[in-house]
């Protein structure tokens, strides 16, 4: 067996030990307390249960609680194998001429499914953590990309042109746990913006409201890139356990994988010290260059000529948002024709159905014929994509029946 794939088994069974004793140690100081009537948790009918709207014992509280730590600890378990893989993921770049603004990001990952999900609004969610987890109804509609599951989105742009994109970054270091601080996992984090900020202004206030929190603090480790209609942009990095934002159309134009101060290092020694540092370069190249395009050039067809300069053999989607059209247009490695959606084409009310589309189906031009309602199996699919790809086992599974029943757990409330 490979050295990764032996360090790999080695921390996943060790985690899991870990946190299943924790639970049924917890479990059994609960039900010595609450007598015999309390059900013993079984892993693959745990879903997340909002603490709120609901009159529980506190025993009852506690045990949710539990849940919640479980599910969360068992996915970043299974996550572990993807992110100890030698993997440097994805770029992005803004790109404007006069009044057009054009943002683009490639997802470079070890593969490839995923689903285009149309989230309405008025849609009651509970963070993934195990911590105080911040509880919200979706305020704006939105169009976002997810590989793992639902919710656990890494791109996307919602009705009012914000786009939030997630990036790898090794050096990444994230709040200490605070009880007294609302929390969200460090990749729901983008599906809560999408749901709830209208701009980057908005984005960066919510920054002293929640924590992006990773259960697993030296493997969870990323960066954001956040853009409005306004051309406004920011840059979005916990370094030392603080939000780091480094915000201006004047300033920030693209991302990869390096620290902001890494990459305007290599932009003004001119220098590349990795391929991070190259793929910036390349980036904020074209991004410097797009104003410069005349009329007749197709600025879409330029940020796709763009992507493609900067892809790596793991690209597998290409995204192109059109924030003031509110078009998102897309391709991928398996169906790599261009594609689009046109948020004037589906419904964001309240109560309007959650619509999904494979973002590989092989289809040409507007999809907005092809969209389905999301389903259990169409979740199904991209999980058993993304995580079949790990090594098997009782804690993948586990893993698997959580994500899904999450997925399914989530309800319109109504807007207040």
């Amino acid at each position: 067996m490979p050295k990764l794939a032996k360090s790999f088994g080695t921390i996943q069974q060790t985690a899991a030990v870990s946190i299943l004793v924790v639970v049924k140690t917890r479990y059994l100081s609960l039900k010595e307390r609450a007598g015999s009537d309390l059900a013993e948790p079984v892993c693959s009918s745990i879903g997340l249960v909002g603490l709120t709207g609901t009159k529980h014992s506190q025993d009852e509280r506690e045990m949710m609680i539990n849940k919640r730590t479980m599910m969360s600890a068992l996915v970043s378990v299974v996550l572990v194998g993807f992110v100890l893989k030698p993997i440097v993921a994805c770029t992005v770049m803004q790109l404007q001429r006069g009044t057009q603004v054009i943002v683009a990001r490639n997802h470079d990952w070890g593969t490839g499914g995923g689903l285009l999900i149309v989230n309405p609004r008025g849609i009651k969610k509970t963070a993934i953590t195990p911590v105080n987890p911040k509880q919200w109804v979706s305020q704006y509609g939105n169009v976002s990309f997810a590989q793992f599951g639902r919710e656990l989105s890494f791109a996307g742009m919602n009705e009012q042109g914000l786009t939030v994109d997630l990036l790898q970054l090794r050096a990444a270091v994230f709040p200490a746990v605070d009880p007294e601080k609302p929390s969200v996992n460090v990749v729901q984090w983008v599906q809560y913006q999408l749901d709830m900020s209208a701009t980057v202004a908005d984005v960066i206030a919510s920054l002293d409201e929640i924590n992006p929190t990773p259960f697993l603090t030296k493997l969870e480790k990323v960066h954001y890139f956040v853009t409005d209609t306004s051309g406004d942009i920011a840059v979005i990095e916990y370094l030392d356990g603080k939000p780091h934002v480094h915000r201006g159309n004047n300033v920030v134009c693209a991302l990869a994988n390096s620290t902001w101060p890494d990459s305007t290092r290599a932009i003004t020694d001119n220098h590349a010290g990795n391929s991070s540092e190259q793929r910036f370069m390349l980036a904020s190249s074209f991004a410097a260059n797009a104003g410069n395009q005349s009329p007749n050039v197709d600025l879409v067809q330029y940020a796709f000529a763009a992507l493609h300069r900067v892809a790596q053999d793991h690209t597998q989607w290409s995204l192109v948002y059109e924030p003031t059209s509110l078009r998102i247009n897309f391709a991928t490695q398996v169906a790599p024709q261009r594609r689009w959606i046109d948020f004037s084409d589906v419904d964001f009310t309240e109560g309007a159905q959650v619509l999904c589309l494979d973002i590989n189906q092989d289809l040409a031009g507007d999809v907005r014929e092809h969209l389905e309602p999301f389903t259990r199996d169409a979740n199904r699919r991209i999980i058993d994509d993304a995580f079949d790809a790990g090594p098997a086992g009782f804690l993948k599974e586990t893993v698997k029946g959580m994500v899904l029943s999450y997925g399914e757990s989530l309800a319109p409330v109504g807007i207040d």
